[in-house]
């Protein structure tokens, strides 16, 4: 092989790691321009994750899947120790009156979520403790607060990260909750 060819293999090699790094900075470019809110679970479409754990409110008590409601409901993920699941508990507190909420108290000692439920009001039907995060880990989650509708048979129908508000309930929920109640109609 000739000098001068062998000069012409190395010259393509020293540009090598920067088309890697000019790849990888892209890459990374596109993912943070994501909205972490609008990432879709893997779990949408299939059934809540098969679990045992104990109930916050009845320590001696285990949750399972069984023990969630068997109508459409919400699935909040929540910690005494995360300001923004203190910002939307007063929504909460008013969507609790019109449907279930299940509360899954993520990576939280149990005596501050009890602290917080005894002086804020509870507006969940049943609160998985879930301290270690299996479930949320099972689940998908990223981080509290995120809230996932689960329709009557379990299936996991839309997932929002962030803190539920009216508006977040009025252009993410409802549209979903109108799609589901169509597929409803349709099967009746």
């Amino acid at each position: 092989m000739s000098m001068l060819h062998q000069q012409k293999r190395k010259n393509h090699f020293v540009f090598l790691p920067l088309v890697i790094l000019l790849a990888v900075c892209a890459l990374l470019f596109i993912g943070l321009q994501q909205d972490p809110q609008k990432i879709a679970s893997a779990l949408i479409g299939k059934p809540v994750p098969t679990f045992s754990q104990a109930d916050l409110l009845r320590t001696e008590r285990r949750v399972t899947q069984q023990d969630l409601p068997q109508q459409t409901f919400l699935l909040n993920v929540w910690g005494s120790w995360c300001a923004y699941c203190k910002k939307e508990h007063p929504f909460l507190m008013q969507l609790a009156k019109s449907m279930p909420i299940v509360g899954l108290n993520y990576r939280d000692n149990p005596q501050n979520a009890l602290a917080m439920l005894n002086q804020l009001g509870n507006p969940f039907q049943l609160v998985i403790n879930d301290s270690r995060g299996e479930l949320a880990l099972n689940l998908g989650v990223d981080g509290a607060p995120e809230t996932y509708l689960i329709d009557q048979y379990g299936v996991i129908r839309y997932r929002y990260s962030g803190p539920l508000t009216p508006e977040v309930w009025q252009e993410m929920f409802i549209p979903e909750w109108q799609k589901l109640e169509a597929e409803n109609a349709k099967v009746r």
